[in-house]
């Protein structure tokens, strides 16, 4: 059963020396540890190990220098373009015209570039704010999909609201031809997140990294409706991601094979829509 592995953080190690206070407590109360210390070989030797054959790469962000983080993406994609596909990111902050200046630099700088990446909480921001648009059309335009951090974050000093799948609808009104990826699938706005896939299928895909599998294909855990359409209506928008370090790649795999779903069904979460969703984006791109 072949594997693409549809989100992990590229490396930090000697980028990110001493995390800043909240993200100790974020990690604390979210049980896991980011492991600042991982560097790409760890990365391909556990992908390796866990017959991993593919994996896209995030230069995902809370307080880092996303532009540096880019760099460190790109350099991994070109080393490794068998392998690794590149998601990259900026700090929207800076403006709309030097968020979307470094947005196109970055994704014309990547080869194999499947995507941006945003999370909005950590931003103060809302997903549908008005200095975000200019860098969705831009990723409507190019066929990139855009990458939304959903669900609960743990951070003491950002709201959840921005968290709230919801939010996205106005994006998918607005662009009609953007996909967009809901990272870590919305929890605990599950049904809203499993409503606003199908009203939108096929453009709103469901990725569930950074939490165990065993959770969310379990009864009684608060993910009942994403067990129940992941098997079903929404089979063909679940895509497979581990948010390593997070989560090992072979406990990921392990219990989403030992999940209640349909032998195809596993199949397509594991490996056949996330490169479906890779191979789109990048014949799009390379139409222009």
């Amino acid at each position: 059963m072949q594997v693409i592995d549809m989100r992990v953080r590229i490396p930090r190690r000697d980028l990110t020396e001493h995390p800043e206070e909240f993200m100790v407590y974020y990690q604390e109360r979210a049980g896991f540890d980011v492991q600042y210390a991982a560097t790409l070989d760890q990365l391909l030797s556990e992908m390796k190990a866990a017959s991993v054959g593919q994996a896209v790469v995030h230069s995902e962000w809370e307080f880092e220098d996303p532009l540096r983080l880019n760099d460190r993406t790109r350099d991994a994609v070109a080393a490794y373009s068998g392998k690794l596909f590149g998601v990259v990111s900026v700090d929207p902050r800076k403006g709309v015209s030097q968020s979307l200046f470094e947005l196109r630099k970055n994704v014309e700088s990547i080869s194999k570039c499947v995507g941006f990446s945003l999370q909005p909480a950590f931003l103060d921001i809302l997903p549908e704010a008005a200095i975000l648009y200019p860098l969705y059309q831009f990723c409507e335009e190019r066929g990139i999909p855009v990458w939304v951090h959903t669900g609960i974050n743990y951070a003491p000093n950002h709201s959840m609201e921005a968290d709230r799948p919801m939010h996205l609808e106005r994006v998918l009104l607005d662009f009609p031809k953007l996909k967009l990826v809901a990272c870590h699938s919305g929890w605990p706005w599950v049904g809203e997140l499993c409503a606003l896939a199908r009203k939108f299928h096929p453009r709103l895909y469901l990725e569930i990294g950074g939490v165990a599998p065993r959770y969310i294909f379990s009864q009684g855990t608060g993910w009942d409706p994403f067990l129940q359409y992941a098997n079903s209506l929404l089979q063909d928008q679940i895509l497979f991601g581990t948010d390593w370090p997070i989560i090992p790649f072979d406990r990921a795999i392990r219990e989403i094979r030992e999940a209640p779903l349909k032998d195809a069904v596993k199949q397509k979460i594991l490996y056949e829509n996330g490169w479906k969703l890779i191979t789109e984006s990048l014949s799009k791109q390379n139409e222009l």
